[in-house]
């Protein structure tokens, strides 16, 4: 049975079994889309952003959030940017082709909104500029560069002033240089409990708590680990507070922030939620082993302490069944009407047929 025609009265029911206030309930709209691209899986030439332009209009999609600043750590350096940058090394391939600016040509013709996806301290481009600013992390007693959990990967430290104020610059530049219509924040968390544990975190800390970070038992809850934990969450809040002052009021401020219950990376929403338009939850259920049911009962409920009155976008993969998507609508309709749009993520290259397919899955939830 076709998702559509599940969501369809049975033929079966007569009309006059119908109440008629039932039938004369508005029905609710669509959930309204918004689609997260990737740069360097897209776009090579300005055709390949009026192909995907219109193809996106054509599917209803009303907001594009576009990587303009390389957030992994792959055959393109994170920290390397796809807009004309004055401060930050502009992509190979990208020196002449001002992405972001095609694409708000393009996108703002059709009426779609361009919000621009810029991942914080995930920055390789900035730790090897600058060493002094990379994220230390202690591992068996000792204080070393982190480099990644599963695969190389460069963070610098979010508690380093000099390391807030390169990343503070990067998003001024866009939002003076380009009619964005948002900023999407990324990446603004440490990567685990055991960081950062540069010579300048660790002296604050210990002088505001009498204890030296290192010596902190991770694997144990404690006191003095909640005291820590505090100490890092009140400094990435701090922090989204400053991108808002340098954000204007008219430009939507959102954050891309991993499940609330992943406490160790250092990122309480509920501490930032004030400054920002909206919170966008990583749902991805399958990439960390939960259950189908995982997503509304603790990725989306948790998201929902944590908001208080700002917008909720759920982030889902394109790449779920049609059974997925109609228990994840159902639920998202019946215990989280706040939320009217979602932001669907693809990390390969968008193709006609996968827009199609969500634009259509998106009416599900009426």
């Amino acid at each position: 049975m076709s998702l559509i025609i599940f969501f369809l009265l049975s033929s079966c029911v007569s009309a006059a079994t119908i109440s008629p206030t039932l039938s004369s309930t508005p029905m609710p709209q669509p959930f309204t889309t918004e689609v997260i691209v990737r740069t360097a899986e897209n776009f090579r030439r300005p055709a390949d952003v009026t192909a995907f332009v219109e193809m996106a209009a054509h599917n209803n999609v009303t907001v594009i959030s576009l990587l303009v600043k390389q957030d992994e750590d792959a055959f393109i350096e994170s920290g390397q940017v796809y807009y004309r940058s004055k401060i930050a090394p502009v992509a190979y391939g990208y020196t002449r082709f001002d992405v972001l600016q095609t694409m708000l040509d393009e996108a703002h013709a059709h009426g779609i909104q361009v919000r621009a996806w810029m991942p914080q301290f995930h920055d390789q481009v900035a730790a090897k500029k600058h060493p002094e600013w990379q994220m230390m992390a202690v591992t068996d007693g000792q204080v070393v560069s982190y480099t990644g959990s599963n695969q190389t990967e460069y963070f610098v430290n979010p508690l380093n002033p000099d390391v807030q104020a390169y990343e503070l610059s990067l998003i001024k530049e866009v939002v003076e240089k380009y009619p964005v219509d948002g900023i999407m924040l990324d990446w603004i968390r440490f990567d685990n409990y055991n960081m950062d544990m540069s010579d300048s975190t660790r002296q604050t800390f210990q002088t505001l708590h009498g204890l030296d970070p290192i010596l902190l038992n991770f694997d144990k809850p404690s006191p003095t680990l909640d005291q820590w934990n505090d100490f890092r969450t009140d400094a990435i809040g701090a922090y989204v507070e400053r991108v808002r002052q340098i954000v204007p009021a008219q430009i939507h401020l959102g954050v891309y922030i991993l499940p609330p219950e992943f406490v160790e990376v250092g990122q309480d929403a509920g501490k930032f939620n004030m400054n920002v338009d909206s919170l966008a939850p990583m749902c991805y259920f399958r990439d960390w082993g939960y259950p189908l049911e995982w997503f509304w009962e603790s990725c989306l409920a948790s998201a929902v302490q944590k908001s208080g009155k700002t917008e909720l976008i759920p982030v889902m993969d394109s790449n779920l069944t049609d059974e997925e998507y109609r228990q994840i609508f159902e639920h998202i309709r019946r215990d989280f009407p706040q939320v009217n749009m979602i932001s669907w993520f693809y990390h390969e290259q968008w193709a006609e047929e996968v827009l199609t397919r969500l634009s259509e899955i998106a009416k599900l939830g009426q």
